[in-house]
């Protein structure tokens, strides 16, 4: 009886995964990860109903509210309302829990406060926020004490972050509002423009990983990719043979962008660090990991080892796991959290 008694007292502790496409939440008492889309949804889906026509669903898919972009919120509303219930799925005692969130190493101060007021607003009474690519490199399985340098990108779905990581500290960041939504949005609009056809999205999906074209000759014949999705004049599914080309097209300029990203922050560090990059290599995570060609692509553009880490896609959540494990112990470990002045690291590298 005392044991239970105890059980119910002890203040438990979560970690919190918010990210732009999923949520992810852990209970360090739970011992599984929670999992749901960071959408608010308005209209009710029958799950029951045999063969749901995919003309129903692709409506009834526009009629959703996303309170992230870019990796942070901007409508904290929906926000609280997409944390409350996964909070409160993880609470088992009387206390209310102390959480451990992940935020962009570019997100702003106001950006951080603002992921801390609705996870405070959904049932949590404290909030300590730590910087994703550290997660991520935990979570990935990146030994973060080692003497040399390391490097971790994280492609999500609204953010591709990069960080330097050595002894036991994140020495360099960088990071762009770009990343798996702004590659799919520009094959949407691709698609539209061309054929008037506006894709499912697992269609969408289904051809972002043409990414791996543009490391190939162009010399080399297109492919034809037959898809599917809704004709925006006729509202009726169709059917239409895609090139690869055209696609890879698409994708180039998002593409280009985040890795100019990459390739600026590399060129800015000292040549020690970059001498340690050049046998460490770089380890990716994040849904953008798992796109097919995007680790050739990088290396090609860096001229560095490129590996795909443990379980890309929950590696910021797993990762978070094991940061409040360790920190678990600790008294009040909450306070004495601070997100690091990259401004400064980047100058002690």
């Amino acid at each position: 009886m005392f044991a239970r008694l105890k059980k119910i007292m002890l203040r438990p502790n979560i970690a919190i995964d918010l990210g732009t496409a999923n949520t992810r939440i852990s209970a360090s008492d739970f011992g599984q990860i929670t999992e749901e889309p960071s959408l608010i949804r308005h209209t009710q889906q029958d799950s029951t109903a045999p063969g749901p026509d995919k003309y129903i669903t692709y409506l009834n898919s526009k009629l959703v509210s996303m309170p992230l972009r870019g990796g942070v919120i901007v409508d904290i509303q929906n926000a609280i309302s997409l944390l409350k219930p996964l909070v409160k799925r993880t609470r088992k005692g009387l206390r209310q829990p102390v959480s451990l969130a992940c935020a962009p190493t570019d997100s702003s101060e106001k950006e951080r406060k603002l992921l801390a007021e609705a996870v405070l607003q959904a049932g949590v009474s404290r909030v300590a926020i730590i910087p994703e690519v550290w997660a991520a490199a935990i979570g990935a399985g990146i030994d973060v004490t080692l003497p040399y340098a390391q490097v971790l990108i994280d492609i999500g779905e609204g953010v591709t972050d990069m960080a330097v990581i050595r002894d036991g500290r994140l020495v360099f960041a960088a990071a762009v509002r770009l990343a798996c939504a702004d590659l799919q949005k520009a094959v949407r609009t691709a698609i539209i423009a061309r054929h008037k056809v506006c894709l499912y999205p697992a269609e969408v999906e289904r051809l972002t990983h043409e990414i791996a074209s543009l490391s190939q000759p162009q010399s080399l014949p297109g492919k034809p990719i037959t898809v599917a999705g809704v004709h925006i004049m006729k509202r009726c599914e169709v059917g239409i043979a895609v090139n690869n080309r055209e696609i890879a097209s698409a994708l180039e300029p998002v593409a280009d962008k985040i890795l100019k990203m990459i390739d600026s922050g590399l060129r800015k560090l000292p040549d020690r660090v970059a001498g340690e990059i050049a046998e460490s290599g770089i380890c990716l995570t994040g849904g953008g990991a798992c796109i097919r060609g995007i680790d050739r692509l990088i290396a090609a553009r860096t001229n560095l080892d490129v590996r795909v880490g443990v379980d890309p896609l929950h590696s910021v959540i797993n990762g978070a796991i094991q940061s409040l494990q360790y920190l678990q112990g600790k008294k009040l470990w909450w306070q004495d959290i601070d997100w690091p002045d990259f401004a400064d690291l980047s100058k002690a590298v």
